[in-house]
């Protein structure tokens, strides 16, 4: 152990400044000032015996000898995140729920609403966690918001949202280029959700299509980023109607057909079996299944 550095500090900064290869942006994630930043790295580069980072024009490189200590640093301190958020969960009473969900629907929907629980529940304290793989996730969360096909071992899980899937652009990609029957929507980029891979495969046998090509399909793996493809025009996208709400409402999306297509895949809310009597996720549980069933698929 006497080969450790004597502050964490220094590891967590130089985690920073690989991650962003800026010590600006290091600085900001970390509030700290840029000058106590480069401190710490000189200092651990002091302590190594080896320069960890080359100063180019555009920030910071990894040095050979910064790339093998990063590859090793890493792991370690995400362990070490994931047994102080599993601490934090064994402490926590039965008036805090620790809640782990994807971004986009995190975005779109949950928080809009968490409002009206705050309202009715104000003993319940809602953390946000970071969302851990799926074996890490019973120890560490009181529950989560997993997208799939709603059976997971070992877990509850309670269908909300997602099923129904609808197409969509923008509206001057549908000025640009109309669609007046499906198989005009060959002639546009589709995108799609690398967990639905099969979707617009579907979409063409169920309306007898011919033609569709899946390896010109572009993916994404969150809706976060395929929402703004969307809305800037780069194709036609399949997914859940609820997520997107706001921008039909603003006329930024449109949809190209009114009728859904059903998915197997949803989002379904997921917590161990062995979590199901507390309180505060009983009735956090209640009120998300209400919200969900009074928005429009």
């Amino acid at each position: 152990m006497q080969l450790l550095p004597q502050s964490l500090t220094a590891i967590r900064v130089f985690d920073a400044a690989a991650r962003h290869l800026s010590c600006s942006r290091a600085a900001e994630e970390l509030f700290l000032t840029q000058s106590a930043v480069s401190k710490q790295i000189q200092s651990l580069e002091e302590h190594l015996g080896a320069p960890l980072f080359s100063r180019v024009h555009h920030g910071l490189e990894l040095t050979e000898a910064g790339r093998l200590y990063w590859e090793a640093v890493r792991p370690a301190l995400l362990m070490l995140a994931e047994a102080t958020a599993r601490v934090r969960v064994l402490q926590a009473d039965d008036s805090t729920i620790s809640l782990g969900v994807p971004p986009t629907l995190g975005q779109k929907w949950l928080i809009p609403r968490l409002a009206r629980f705050n309202e009715t529940n104000p003993d319940i304290l809602v953390q946000f966690m970071p969302r851990l793989p799926h074996e890490s996730q019973s120890s560490v969360l009181t529950a989560e918001i997993r997208f799939g096909r709603g059976s997971w071992p070992g877990m509850d899980s309670h269908y909300l949202l997602g099923q129904e899937l609808y197409p969509m652009c923008s509206p001057a990609l549908l000025k640009q280029k109309p669609v007046s029957c499906n198989a005009d929507l060959l002639r546009h980029r589709l995108m799609e959700h690398i967990q639905l891979p099969t979707v617009w495969e579907r979409w063409f046998d169920k309306h007898e299509v011919v033609g569709y090509d899946p390896r010109r399909t572009q993916k994404y793996e969150q809706f976060t980023l395929m929402i703004p493809a969307l809305t800037a025009g780069l194709g036609v996208g399949i997914m859940p109607r609820f997520l997107v709400e706001e921008e039909l409402r603003r006329r930024k999306l449109v949809l190209v057909s009114k009728e859904a297509m059903k998915s197997e895949y949803g989002y379904y809310l997921v917590h161990p079996k062995d979590r199901r009597n507390g309180r505060a996720l009983a009735c956090f549980t209640r009120w998300i299944l209400e919200e969900a069933a009074a928005t429009p698929a």
